[in-house]
């Protein structure tokens, strides 16, 4: 019988540990979501290089957000699973890999394409290396030095992707739906300060 390749299991420790339901990580990570339909998103992107995932539930098939840091590189957009094939997101384009993008203008349709090419993979080592305040830390986590020749001579390990645009929306993109709770929000601040 074969021996099963190697398969190298990510340690998880600080930030890079993979957040459970009950964790504090897990709002954390979910909080961004709330910030976008609160109408902050063009402050996340640009300040955050933060983007809107929306993804096919692999069960549910509803739509399923998350916010992610990207890198936008040669006009495309370039995002990575932190925790590899545990992350739900990825999971979902695993199983389909057309996606609803927004990040800072209108929405558009993408397939993630997995990028394993050596060539495009040291471009973007050089656009990205540094750039995370988690960089190191990922990197660590998934065994990897951080210099270039370490990166690509373990690439099996990273998932990176493309998000390649297409000419149509497959997904609803998320909604800023609680823009209207700021003139709440501005009458109880001014309505405390009037009655203080």
């Amino acid at each position: 019988m074969p021996t099963p390749a190697f398969r190298f299991e990510q340690h998880g420790r600080g930030w890079m540990a993979y957040p459970t339901h009950h964790s504090f990580l897990w709002l954390f990570y979910k909080a961004p979501l709330l910030q976008y339909r609160l109408g902050l998103g063009p402050l996340l992107h640009r300040f955050f290089r933060m983007l809107v995932l929306t993804t096919r539930g692999r069960k549910s098939g509803r739509p399923r957000y998350t916010m992610l840091e990207h890198t936008w590189h040669n006009g495309r957009a370039y995002i990575a699973p932190g925790w590899g094939d545990r992350t739900l997101w990825y999971r979902n384009i695993l199983v389909d890999p057309r996606v609803t993008v927004q990040r800072g203008g209108p929405a558009f349709g993408a397939v993630a394409v997995r990028v394993t090419d050596n060539a495009e993979l040291a471009d973007l080592y050089r656009v990205m290396a540094g750039k995370s305040p988690v960089w190191k830390q990922y990197l660590d986590s998934w065994g990897i030095v951080d210099t270039l020749d370490d990166y690509l001579a373990k690439k099996e390990r990273l998932v990176v992707l493309r998000l390649d645009r297409t000419s149509d929306v497959h997904l609803p993109p998320l909604r800023r739906d609680l823009i209207w709770l700021w003139p709440l929000v501005a009458v109880a601040l001014i309505a405390w300060t009037l009655l203080r």
